[in-house]
């Protein structure tokens, strides 16, 4: 029985050594970046940006392949079912990696179950921002007003499901108001309604506002997340008014398949935070706030905000189809 024992032994040793072997010297071939979304966004230029800087660092290309469709599913599926190597990554979100699981009841891929985290990319900063001739000058008062005037007062968001939408139904349910909800295909064409009139409020981007804010043509009235946001101080957040008020965050951060080896992971870790730390990428994220990290770091911030949307969907009583 010794004696078998010791050749099984040496047989796993064996498997195993190539293994071990192949994630030490790893990147041996290109990598490839799969963001299951479309070019041209602000997270297809981040991907971009951090594929260069990180490929250089790792000394193999990372090629950035954007597979979209079914609010990121055809693309995240890709990276739930490619080999645990380090060579399919996925540039994932707040959406594909916690959203869908609570939207969809036969998602074809498990979010925790199926992925690793690497490293957090960047969280957008969100807003309540009005018409400038809402009659509104603060949060309470834009509450006040919808209480006066029931069913009168609109927003846009980019859409049902979507984390601006989230967020602004949940605050009209803890705030005890009744305002319209009105979805846009994204958030530039929600912010020409607004400025135009079309719509009185709308959960949007910082970045998107703030331009037309500094033009006196809306008002920022309350930042969408648990603080203030830096380059704002003055502008509070929805909680100081709302009390309990969670917000789930717009954010993408960078993933590998499970099972993927440690050190595999953190040789990424290490060259993807770099890439976003460089002042050239960091210079091209308007009004956001770098995430990065460790994997365990990222890893918990995505616990957190699975619970914050598991605490919304419970408010709100929506479920999965």
């Amino acid at each position: 029985m010794m004696h078998w024992t010791n050749h099984a032994l040496v047989f796993a040793a064996c498997v195993a050594l190539p293994l071990q072997c192949n994630s030490q010297a790893y990147p041996t071939k290109p990598i490839r970046l799969i963001l299951p979304g479309a070019p041209g966004g602000n997270a297809d230029l981040l991907s971009r940006l951090v594929a260069q800087k990180a490929g250089n660092g790792l000394g193999q290309p990372m090629l950035v392949e954007n597979r979209t469709g079914a609010f990121g599913i055809i693309g995240t599926e890709a990276v739930a079912r490619s080999v645990p190597d380090g060579y399919t990554l996925l540039h994932g979100n707040g959406g594909t990696n916690v959203a869908n699981s609570f939207l969809y009841k036969n998602l074809s891929y498990d979010p925790v179950k199926d992925f690793t985290p690497i490293a957090g990319g960047v969280a957008s900063v969100a807003c309540i921002a009005v018409n400038a001739a809402v009659p509104v000058k603060s949060l309470q008062e834009l509450i006040d007003y919808a209480k006066r005037n029931p069913g009168k007062l609109s927003y846009g968001s980019t859409g049902s499901g979507g984390s601006y939408f989230m967020s602004g139904e949940a605050f009209k349910a803890m705030a005890g108001t009744d305002i319209v909800h009105v979805p846009y295909r994204g958030l530039a064409a929600a912010m020409t309604d607004l400025v135009g009139g079309q719509i009185g409020a709308a959960f949007t981007a910082v970045s998107v506002a703030l331009p037309h804010a500094k033009t006196g043509r809306v008002n920022i009235l309350a930042v969408v997340q648990s603080k203030r946001y830096a380059g704002l101080p003055d502008i509070p957040t929805v909680a100081e008014i709302v009390p309990g008020y969670q917000s789930f965050a717009i954010w993408n951060g960078f993933f590998a398949r499970a099972g993927t080896p440690a050190t595999v992971v953190r040789r990424l870790n290490a060259e993807i935070v770099k890439a976003i730390n460089l002042p050239e990428v960091i210079a091209t994220m308007e009004s956001g706030v770098l995430l990065g990290g460790t994997p365990e770091q990222f890893g918990a911030y995505v616990g957190e905000q699975r619970e914050v949307f598991a605490n919304i969907v419970k408010l709100l009583g929506i479920k999965p189809e």
